[in-house]
């Protein structure tokens, strides 16, 4: 499964690889903020900002 989830920060599109799952970090790479990924039901959603 290959999506695109939107930056909650920046509105930058952050592509999502196939192999994806809950509790990895994704990183923006336009504003650099990282977030945990969480799949609820079946949509992809960002979470929580960590500090890099």
């Amino acid at each position: 499964m290959s999506a695109d989830l939107e930056c909650p920060i920046c509105d930058a599109d952050i592509p999502l690889e196939s192999d994806a799952s809950t509790g990895d970090l994704v990183l923006c790479s336009y504003c650099k903020v990282t977030f945990k990924l969480l799949k609820k039901k079946d949509k992809w959603v960002l979470v929580e900002e960590y500090e890099v």
